[in-house]
């Protein structure tokens, strides 16, 4: 039992490894078999509106710290290598949990790939236009809403939202994609605060099945964020793919109006950020300004917020994710979150991309 112990964490990286060199087995056998089967039971057991996750670490750090106090007052050395014994044990169990609920997503092939996008190099010239046409779009989408003046606020509940994010999943239909039960529900987290500090707007737990936000946030950011957390959880664990496919579900044509603004708006945010590193500084003020008061003021509440909690922890919590992604074999790490760009770019190539120019 101990060398069986002894060899779960090696043997999990053994197995982390292998998948990569077969990700079309990976997407056969786990990604469009056991992984559903993972989804539909999470969504049998963890139904309640608090986050499991949340009691979880809460009653882990209650016992990291009990365990902490009791070596400490130890005497005995053969605790301490008893200790270390149980924590290389516990790493390999976390280990396998993580790659057999969620972890070996990480080894499917390029989402790309599997929707037959050919993305290339970035044409900034390109970009600004789409940037542009976008910001239109946008400015149309928020003027046939009739908003009050102020950051615009979310038109249904959380519930209704996650409900509306799982149908819009279901009725896309991604290639692969072939979980047709609701999961989990999105758990909106106590620890909100927290997380603001740390610069997450939202996380997904691979050991509960929960997709979960950052409450605090201002509405608009909301939808792109539990679309977002609800890609990783039908198994698109890349950062990038998952906020093009967050896009696609809210911007589609049978989602509520405010969501495919708050799409709009995302898109529009992500391509003249992107133009803005090739172009002058004038030429993207311009294209900003197709937008209009109303969206601006929506822009300008996602930047005051997360300036406003900006400080070493958020700065310390994307090394770790950047590492982390590193790990998993993410290119570029937290700078994979811009790969949206390139898929959009793709899309508009493709002539898929703002093909209703009418509301």
């Amino acid at each position: 039992m101990r060398f069986f112990l002894a060899t779960l964490l090696p043997l999990a990286i053994a197995s982390g490894e292998l998948a990569f060199r077969f990700p079309n087995a990976v997407e056969s056998w786990y990604a469009q078999s056991l992984y559903p089967r993972v989804v539909s039971f999470f969504a049998l057991v963890n139904h309640q509106s608090f986050s499991w996750a949340e009691v979880a670490l809460a009653l882990m750090i209650i016992g990291a710290v009990s365990m902490l106090l009791r070596f400490a007052r130890s005497k005995k050395r053969h605790r301490w290598k008893r200790g270390l014994v149980v924590l290389w044990s516990l790493a390999g169990a976390l280990a396998w949990a993580f790659l057999l609920l969620w972890g070996f997503n990480y080894a499917r092939p390029p989402l790309e790939t599997r929707m037959g996008l050919a993305t290339v190099d970035v044409d900034p010239s390109r970009v600004l236009k789409l940037g542009e046409r976008t910001a239109r779009r946008t400015a149309d989408l928020y003027e046939s809403l009739a908003l009050v003046d102020g950051p615009s606020e979310l038109t249904i509940s959380m519930v209704e939202l996650d409900a509306t994010i799982d149908r819009l999943y279901r009725e896309l239909a991604l290639p692969g994609d072939v979980i047709v039960t609701r999961g989990a529900p999105v758990k909106t987290l106590a620890s909100s605060t927290m997380l603001s500090y740390l610069g997450i707007s939202g996380i997904f737990i691979p050991f509960t099945g929960e997709p979960s936000v950052n409450a605090l946030q201002p509405d608009v950011a909301l939808p792109l964020v539990v679309a977002h957390e609800k890609a990783h959880q039908r198994g698109i664990t890349h950062e990038g793919e998952a906020n093009f496919v967050a896009f696609l579900v809210c911007a589609s044509k049978s989602a509520p109006d405010y969501l495919r603004y708050a799409a709009h708006l995302f898109a529009t945010r992500h391509l003249l950020e992107e133009a803005g590193m090739y172009w002058p500084s004038e030429e993207v003020r311009e294209a900003w300004a197709f937008l209009g008061d109303g969206p601006m003021q929506d822009v300008r509440a996602i930047h005051e917020f997360w300036q406003r909690y900006e400080g070493p922890a958020s700065a310390i919590a994307s090394r770790v994710n950047d590492g982390y992604l590193h790990a998993v074999r993410v290119p570029k790490g937290v700078e994979s979150y811009t790969l949206v760009v390139r898929l959009l770019m793709a899309l508009e190539q493709e002539g898929k991309f703002l093909l209703d120019d009418q509301i």
